[in-house]
């Protein structure tokens, strides 16, 4: 099986098309172009199969040394093989581990037939997409970021995302170094807004009553599935604790549904040690489900 180094955006195209295709087995197609994009889901994405019809790709998670990242056309026992050899020879570590959507058999008989086994659970959290009732705190309103506003977007996103100042539970706050700065930066931002399917009026802003930005967040529609991913949202951290990512989700679930869309998914569920985020969910109506199975394989090797 013929492999290659994902080079380009048709290439990242070509990924979240297959991603489109397959859903919900496995990523949805907006927040990987959101970390395709950024550059923080790998160093190296592997693609297999002719393009466009992109078969499946491979490649080791960003920040976790043997964390594995893999989607696979399940008509495709070939590139599933495949696959799984490219992690038997390039792993890089003696543990290695791996996502697996549920419904993904194929996927997961490979994996199973080279060694890895059940290890955990990952969850998500969806809504249906329509308007509800949307009481935003007095002063603030939402609404599209302006054409305008590069510099201010910007800088929310730093602000909401400060290392230092991250909603972590106390008892599992990580250590962090000093001056460590959110990396999202202008250029950033407009390789975000170029890859497909952003839109403009789904990268929403919360604004104080002085006018300022106090929290963001982009919403990922793919009219194919008729499903919308939230990825990032953030709040400034002098706004948190005033309902403005709820009230943020709420409106994204209206906007997709004008969109024609029917859910919204967020690609993370509830965590003791980072509590905020769920609970902002939930209050907007998002339900927890299990999203994938994790996988690991103790001893592998890499070649």
């Amino acid at each position: 099986m013929e492999a290659r180094r994902c080079a380009d955006p048709a290439d990242i195209r070509a990924i979240q098309s297959l991603a489109s295709r397959l859903w919900p087995l496995g990523w949805h197609p907006g927040g990987l172009g959101w970390a395709l994009a950024r550059g923080q889901l790998a160093e190296e994405v592997v693609l297999f199969g002719e393009m466009p019809a992109l078969a499946g790709w491979v490649a080791r998670g960003m920040d976790e040394p043997g964390y594995l990242l893999a989607q696979v056309d399940p008509d495709r026992p070939d590139v599933a093989r495949a696959v799984v050899e490219w992690f038997l020879g390039n792993g890089g570590e003696p543990d290695m581990t791996i996502e697996v959507a549920d419904g993904d058999s194929l996927l997961l008989s490979a994996l199973k037939n080279a060694g890895f086994e059940p290890a955990g659970s990952v969850l998500g959290m969806r809504r249906r997409a329509r308007h509800e009732p949307n009481v935003l705190p007095t002063g603030y309103t939402l609404r599209s970021v302006r054409s305008d506003e590069t510099p201010a977007r910007v800088e929310v996103h730093r602000a909401a995302w400060l290392p230092a100042s991250l909603p972590y539970a106390a008892r599992h706050r990580p250590p962090v170094e000093p001056g460590a700065t959110s990396s999202f930066t202008a250029a950033a931002y407009q390789a975000v807004r170029e890859t497909w399917p952003y839109r403009p009026e789904l990268d929403l802003v919360a604004v104080d009553a002085e006018g300022s930005l106090a929290a963001c967040c982009i919403a990922w529609f793919d009219p194919a599935t008729g499903v919308a991913e939230i990825e990032p949202l953030g709040v400034v951290p002098e706004h948190r604790g005033r309902g403005l990512a709820s009230a943020l989700c709420l409106e994204v679930a209206a906007r997709v549904a004008d969109a024609g869309g029917t859910e919204v998914f967020i690609n993370t569920g509830p965590r003791d040690e980072y509590p905020a985020p769920g609970r902002a969910y939930a209050k907007a109506g998002f339900e927890v489900f299990r999203r994938t199975g994790t996988y690991t394989r103790v001893g592998a090797g890499g070649g």
